[in-house]
């Protein structure tokens, strides 16, 4: 019995992970996206370039002994997939409804048919019955947070930025920390 194995059998009853299926820009194309934000003067937290990334669906809470039965439900999804390409379109704020005002400053991107077929299949596959009407899927990078109270007026304004290749998706696990959210890669799994 390999070690690894020993652990995964003695994991305590209960425990949950918070968890979410994303793809990553490269660092390079993560570091200038961030860059867009230093012309925005709101008070706020730009993203780490390396935590950079564009959610496709957020499971929250997992119960661990579910944890192996999740990632064949995220490699299945991908399977069949091709890798793709996603270009950054606009500067925005969110969320953009006028009752609340924006909390962070996000690039959205075009939505290729792979991406919106991956992101369907995630969410058939892993979407509580509770989250399949949370609204429509909009592809975006979390580039800035703002300071809690600030009031942020709306942006959103068109980028000329060239589109970059998507070729593996990953599933994370998200502990939130007084320093803000510690992520770590479950499971990679890469488009072909």
């Amino acid at each position: 019995m390999s070690a690894h194995h020993h652990t995964h059998s003695k994991r305590r009853p209960g425990r949950t992970l918070r968890l979410f299926v994303c793809c990553d820009p490269p660092l390079d194309v993560a570091r200038s996206l961030i860059d867009l934000a230093d012309d925005d003067t709101v008070p706020g937290h730009p993203t780490d370039p390396a935590k950079l990334h564009l959610t496709l669906l957020f499971l929250g809470d997992v119960d661990e002994r579910q944890l192996d039965e999740t990632i064949v439900s995220v490699e299945r999804a991908a399977s069949g997939i091709p890798p793709f390409a996603l270009t950054p379109e606009r500067l925005i704020t969110l969320p953009d409804h006028a009752r609340t005002p924006p909390r962070l400053l996000a690039v959205t991107t075009d939505a290729p048919a792979a991406l919106v077929e991956l992101q369907s299949r995630l969410s058939h596959r892993l979407a509580r019955p509770n989250q399949q009407q949370r609204g429509r899927f909009l592809p975006h990078l979390t580039i800035k947070r703002f300071d809690h109270g600030v009031r942020a007026g709306a942006v959103d304004r068109p980028i000329d930025f060239p589109a970059f290749a998507i070729d593996r998706v990953r599933l994370v696990s998200s502990t939130l920390r007084p320093t803000g959210a510690q992520h770590v890669t479950v499971r990679e799994v890469p488009l072909r």
